[in-house]
Order: structure tokens, then sequence, then C-alpha cells
């Protein structure tokens, strides 16, 4: 694994397989801190090109925000379109519930499996693509 420094938000984990990725994400997500949160996740992805699955572990994981949840649907849409694996691991009581509420529960917790090969994206990781990202949040403030 690439090393390259981290959020105090956002701490890597062992790999508990070949080419897995496992990032803990710690304490609250929100609009303070989102954004370098993206960008910390995102990075750690670019950094290793051998990465075929992305495991969060929210156990440490607080307060999450609207901002904080759209920082996971980012996540989850680049790891689409890049054909690699996503995973909640350990959500808890108060993140499943704004999952639930939502209606993001099963699109970000259901297993996602890495595709194939690199080159080929599905349909899935064609729609994530056609979307343009800054990849930055829009607080409008």
């Amino acid at each position: 694994m690439a090393a390259f420094p981290f959020a105090p938000h956002v701490l890597p984990l062992p790999a508990e397989t070949p080419h897995t990725m496992r990032l803990a994400l710690v304490g609250d997500l929100d609009h303070e801190v989102g954004d370098e949160v993206l960008h910390q996740a995102l990075h750690a992805l670019r950094g290793d090109e051998d990465v075929r699955d992305l495991r969060l572990d929210c156990q440490d994981l607080g307060a999450v925000d609207s901002a904080g949840l759209a920082v996971l649907l980012q996540i989850h849409r680049h790891t689409s379109a890049d054909g690699t694996g996503f995973h909640l691991d350990h959500v808890g009581p108060r993140l499943e519930r704004l999952l639930r509420i939502t209606g993001t529960y099963e699109y970000l917790t259901a297993p996602q499996q890495a595709a194939p090969s690199a080159g080929s994206t599905g349909a899935a990781g064609a729609a994530g693509a056609a979307e343009e990202d800054s990849g930055t949040l829009d607080s409008g403030a």
C-alpha cells in the first residue's frame, strides 16, 4: 500500500485480504471535515492501483450530516466508476437510521463486488462516470 498522509478522521487499517484497502472513519463526518475525508479517501484509492475493494470501517464514526452522507455517496460513485468494490463495515444504529431515512441504506450497504477488469465498468460504472464531479463538496456557504 502506498504511503500518504491521512486526515485525523481517516485512518488506514490493515487489509485482511490482498487487493483490499481498509480505512477507518473516526469522529464526525460533517460539513466541516467532509471535503478532507473525501480528498483523503480518493487520494488513497489513486495511490494504490492494485485495490479492488474499499472497505470503510464506521465503528468509530460519530454524527453524520447531509454533507457526510454526500461524501459516502461520492466515494461509492468513484469506486463504481473504477470497478472497485465498496463496503461499509460496522454501520452503527445512528448511521443506519440516516441511511434508511434517506433511502440510501441498500445502495451503500449491499455488497458491491469489484469488476472483473479495470476496463470493464459495466452499467453502474458508466452511470457514475457520466456524472461530472469536481471531487469536492459545495457547502453553499
